[in-house]
């Protein structure tokens, strides 16, 4: 038997081999060789990720005072190699490449556990939904004293927005796969203890993967659209900010449900959701059906923006700087039939090779007040004394299954889109919850994580573009906007066709293209808005409105804070203080004259220092929300930039 002291391993996991006594590091510490008395060449074994053989997690539980002398037998050495190489096989499909980021951030001194199998130090764990991909990453503080049970309800309730305890003990976690392994190496595994859980954790790129009960998805299902046309179609960004697709699951998959409450895009394919509107709506369809709506808001794009339709929120509120505001197209209102004559005049010229204006409908057909209950209702005599045929056809939508499977919550907003090929929105995000369903054509879609907010550079929050991207994809400025280059590989993208329907949670900037579409270049979506759901808030019990910031504090909740922080400095000092406010808070000292400064100051910095009590934390945070937002901007009002 192999004894090791407390000293020695306090601060360590290892794995020990009795027949070589070696010690092996697995993490952090330590790393000791105590000699070998046989000098036979190490075998791998499921439950370690070295080239040692390893006893079993009993000898684990004994917070590694003693090793039992029971190794395994050579016969069981090889018939698990010769399970290693089965499993290298199907190995090789994995595609869960590692991400830029660091996947999991843990203390210098590892967690480890006793013989309750219990955690005996917090730890923050990176858990990614059950996607095939390392996507839609979400950050998960357990505390010390954290059981298995807790673990598990910890993570159902921040990745997979499960509350009900019947439903949290469906949840199965999984290690991360691995690409290029085999056997162990390969991951993967179901953990079904704390022990299991830190010896995932030990790996280099450790983190998990939370499942409502379904097996471990190990790629991304992908069903390409067959349309020639499609694949030479030029992009308006650098191909290589995509680095990952957007994962596809069948309408009758199980765990979809599951999958529509993460924090990660996803795109339903085959549901019928639509109804019959992918077959009947083209323009020539909806001008027979919505001519005699009265009008409906159009954006229409000069030659000189080549398609590009950003928002524009030009209320007196919206702009209290008075920034200068250079748009790249206006909001007008004209009936269907008009804008139907101007998007083909448009598209013939474009294949003509001619610079055209461009236009691009975008009206809402059902709306609710976020405090009124039920279903959304008309807007305006849409459906009642206009547009009955196509009402009609919204009524045909599975409205009851969409209902159920967003967790029982109902539409806040029903909005449709009409546009051209060739025409696109530029990057931005949305606070609202997203289902955008392809009507007709094809559309695709650059998509980034919420943690990416400070490598887009949004306006500030009173600029008539807030949540918006100030960087040019088609001639990104890097000189101005650096982080940018750091998206490289970090975007999922995705092609929609007619029938898909795209999940876009909250806060994930979407970058979206009308691509070719025959046979006359039409694109028609619709989108279904719902109010943030609650548990993107913390407490379900205190309502939407509560809002409990999470440490760490993590994607949108983030995003969230963020804006709470500029929004809290505008009240309290004025709109236009906020950059040099901002810049100070960075800086550390005040030196304001006026009191209201100094007091925003005060109370902005004890708001951030009780979710973030270490200064570089405080630091980095403050860094997200000025660096590069302000620089450059004309304010009337103020100093304006920063």
């Amino acid at each position: 038997n192999v004894k090791c002291s407390a000293d020695q391993h306090l601060n360590s996991w290892a794995c020990i081999c009795i027949h070589t006594y070696k010690i092996y590091r697995i993490e952090v510490g330590l790393e000791v060789v105590l000699g070998s008395s046989q000098g036979q060449r190490p075998v791998k074994q499921p439950l370690c990720s070295l080239e040692v053989r390893f006893c079993g997690p009993a000898c684990q539980r004994g917070a590694w005072q003693r090793h039992q002398p029971d190794c395994r037998a050579p016969a069981a050495l090889a018939a698990t190699s010769s399970a290693s190489a089965s499993a290298a096989e199907s190995a090789q499909q994995v595609s869960w490449a590692p991400p830029k980021v660091s996947a999991v951030a843990s203390s210098a001194a590892a967690p480890w556990v006793d013989g309750s199998d219990r955690l005996q130090q917090a730890l923050q764990v990176t858990v990614y939904p059950n996607v095939g991909a390392r996507h839609g990453e979400v950050q998960v503080h357990l505390d010390a004293g954290t059981d298995f049970q807790g673990v598990r309800e910890a993570i159902a309730t921040a990745v997979l927005g499960m509350q009900a305890l019947e439903s949290v003990a469906a949840v199965r976690l999984f290690g991360l796969p691995r690409a290029g392994g085999s056997g162990p190496e390969a991951g993967g595994r179901e953990l079904r203890s704390v022990e299991d859980l830190l010896r995932e954790l030990s790996h280099t790129d450790g983190g998990l993967v939370a499942s409502a009960g379904a097996p471990l998805r190990r790629r991304a299902s992908q069903q390409p659209v067959d349309v020639p046309a499609l694949a030479g179609a030029p992009r308006r960004y650098d191909a290589t900010l995509a680095g990952g697709e957007v994962l596809r699951v069948d309408w009758t998959d199980p765990e979809l449900p599951a999958l529509l409450r993460c924090p990660v895009p996803i795109v339903v394919s085959g549901s019928g959701m639509l109804g019959g509107a992918p077959s009947l709506w083209n323009f020539e369809y909806l001008e027979r059906h919505i001519s005699d709506v009265d009008n409906f808001f159009v954006l229409r794009s000069p030659a000189t923006s080549r398609g590009r339709f950003a928002y524009y929120d030009m209320g007196p509120q919206k702009n209290p700087c008075g920034y200068q505001v250079t748009r790249t197209n206006e909001r007008v209102e004209m009936r269907f039939p008009a804008f139907r004559k101007e998007a083909s005049k448009a598209r013939q010229k474009k294949r003509a090779g001619k610079q055209v204006d461009s236009v691009y409908l975008q009206s809402a057909l059902l709306h609710r007040d976020e405090q009124e209950e039920g279903p959304p209702r008309p807007v305006g005599s849409f459906g009642i004394s206009c547009a009955v045929q196509v009402a009609k056809d919204i009524q045909k939508f599975r409205w009851d299954w969409l209902r159920e499977q967003m967790s029982g919550r109902h539409v806040q907003t029903c909005q449709l889109f009409c546009g051209q090929e060739g025409d696109f929105s530029p990057c931005h995000y949305d606070p609202q919850d997203n289902l955008f369903g392809q009507v007709r054509g094809y559309k695709r879609v650059l998509l980034f994580h919420p943690r990416h907010l400070a490598s887009l550079y949004p306006w500030p929050v009173n600029h008539p573009q807030d949540r918006q991207s100030r960087v040019d994809f088609d001639a990104p400025d890097l000189k101005t906007f650096p982080k940018f280059a750091d998206l490289q590989g970090q975007g999922l993208e995705v092609v929609l066709g007619p029938g898909d329907v795209l999940h876009l949670p909250p806060g994930w900037w979407h970058h979206i293209e009308m691509l070719p579409s025959e046979p006359h270049g039409e694109v028609v979506s619709i989108n279904f808005w719902y109010p943030a759901p609650k548990w993107f808030y913390g407490d379900p019990n205190l309502g939407e409105s509560s809002l409990a910031w999470d440490r760490p504090l993590f994607g949108v909740k983030r995003v969230l804070f963020e804006r709470c922080v500029e929004e809290l400095l505008s009240q309290l000092a004025g709109p236009d203080k906020v950059p040099s406010i901002l810049r100070q808070l960075l800086n550390g000292n005040m030196s304001a004259a006026d009191d209201r400064s100094r007091q925003a100051f005060a109370a902005v910095k004890t708001f951030v220092g009780t979710v973030f009590p270490d200064a570089a934390d405080q630091k980095e945070l403050i860094s997200e929300i000025l660096d590069g937002r302000f620089a450059g901007l004309v304010s009337s009002v103020g100093s304006g930039g920063g």
